[in-house]
């Protein structure tokens, strides 16, 4: 049976974003990552792998599309979070940062060589997520018997109303302007990061707060950064958005960056 609906991107690509806005429209307005937990569970922090569902299910991944996927045949549909690689990267980085204190003394210089060496973060390779490119392929560039949505996250920052609108055709529900305005708003960067300070404060364990990270969080480095697009474009210097435009070049051009 087909019921599991994956929410699923490269790491650092918006799913947190796309889970709270997904969650926000099928089950109302939440208020905690714990809830988000709950409605739509990370495949890579479940201490198992779960049951095949009987029921439709949302869960939330970074693996490729493969025959290894957990699940993999249980597929009923798929919202896939697609992100300029440049953006990708220079999330990861400021990501590798907070992980923990071996990467702090990482130059972004060095994380950059890294990343575009392997076509991915080597960590995310280490975890068969495998490269960026590869990835995306992986879920876009092959037809399934069931439908995949693909959501660019520029796409998504420019017109999140419009949207959430393809995300509710998409799974068949039925939400008024105003439902949809409001899952929105509560989707908000500045919502979310709300959110993260809650959790941090009464260190509830979930998607924003870890006890390992505690020193990182003392540091100021938040989960939820900056939630720009283009960004890459202000940091990287021109010899580095050229290498990330030559390695990622057709991939990038399919999908009209």
């Amino acid at each position: 049976m087909r019921t599991v609906v994956w929410i699923v991107s490269y790491p650092k690509s918006g799913n947190t974003w796309v889970r709270f806005l997904v969650c926000n429209l099928a089950f109302g307005l939440q208020d905690s990552a714990e809830s988000l937990n709950r409605l739509a569970p990370d495949l890579h922090e479940l201490p198992r792998v779960p049951d095949p569902p009987a029921a439709p299910v949302f869960i939330k991944t970074h693996f490729p599309y493969s025959a290894e996927l957990p699940l993999a045949a249980h597929t009923a549909a798929a919202l896939y979070v697609v992100r300029d690689p440049a953006d990708v990267m220079l999330s990861n980085y400021h990501y590798s940062r907070r992980s923990g204190p071996e990467s702090a003394n990482n130059s972004l210089q060095q994380y950059v060589d890294q990343f575009l060496a392997s076509r991915g973060d080597p960590r995310w390779i280490r975890s068969r997520m495998g490269a960026w490119d590869e990835h995306v392929v992986s879920w876009l560039g092959t037809k399934y018997p069931f439908p995949v949505l693909p959501l660019r996250y520029e796409d998504l920052l420019a017109d999140t109303h419009g949207g959430a609108r393809r995300i509710c055709s998409f799974l068949g529900l039925e939400r008024t302007d105003d439902e949809i305005e409001k899952a929105v708003a509560n989707s908000s960067f500045s919502r979310m990061r709300q959110i993260e300070e809650a959790d941090i404060r009464n260190r509830t364990v979930g998607i924003f707060y870890k006890p390992y990270l505690q020193s990182s969080i003392d540091a100021g480095l938040r989960f939820m950064r900056s939630g720009k697009a283009g960004e890459a474009a202000l940091v990287l210097t021109p010899e580095q958005r050229q290498r990330a435009t030559t390695t990622f070049g057709a991939i990038r051009r399919e999908l009209g960056y």
